[in-house]
């Protein structure tokens, strides 16, 4: 089987983390990646202002046979994001699937304590991070500062050194990210669900055989 070729195009570079629950959801239904690439449209002239621009130069800069676009619902209804997907990316490209993690991306990365651990740098800490249940992801109000402070309680570092640390948030949740293995558990969230059923209708129709896990 060919494998599969996409561009994620999102909201800022720390979406780049997305990428990894995108080849986990391809793994899991048997699609084999030939390439993923993070469309950087920092460099585009003119500066693209529209969701549909933005789409138009990303499949221009890195073509491939789907573009994953990335919106996050902050305090947006979820259904409106989707909406907003469809009707501004529509007119470019019907071979595209949205990702829309509600509110933020960083809710999609605090169902495994064990890579918060690790991505601490503390591997084996055994402080309680008090994260809330998947079923309560979709309820917080900022996942960002959430997933951030577990980061700085997992290192159990003195407070002289957490000031330092703080500055190392955007490498710890790439690594958080990287580490994690399943991203199954985020099934019990419909948005996650989403995205998924509706990669698995968009690689149906490039003529992929998808398996039925």
């Amino acid at each position: 089987m060919k494998g599969l070729s996409y561009t994620l195009l999102g909201d800022g570079r720390s979406d780049r983390v997305l990428d990894f629950p995108i080849r986990w959801a391809l793994r899991s239904i048997g699609v084999p990646v030939e390439r993923g690439e993070w469309a950087d449209l920092s460099g585009a002239s003119p500066k693209p202002s529209t969701l549909t621009d933005r789409a138009r130069i990303a499949i221009e800069l890195y073509p491939a046979d789907l573009l994953f676009v990335h919106r996050d619902a902050e305090n947006g209804d979820f259904e409106d994001r989707i909406a907003e997907i469809r009707d501004a990316v529509a007119t470019v490209t019907s071979r595209y699937v949205a990702i829309v993690p509600v509110r933020m991306t960083e809710a999609w990365l605090l169902h495994d304590v064990d890579a918060i651990r690790r991505a601490s740098g503390n591997p084996n800490g055994k402080v309680d991070l008090s994260l809330p249940p998947i079923s309560k992801l979709q309820k917080i109000p900022n996942p960002k500062l959430v997933l951030e402070e577990a980061l700085l309680k997992a290192s159990e570092l003195g407070a002289s050194r957490l000031k330092k640390k703080k500055k190392d948030f955007p490498q710890m949740r790439h690594r958080v990210a990287e580490l994690i293995r399943d991203f199954g558990p985020l099934r019990e969230l419909p948005p996650f669900m989403s995205f998924v059923d509706d990669l698995r209708t968009a690689v149906k129709a490039l003529g992929y055989h998808i398996s039925d896990s």
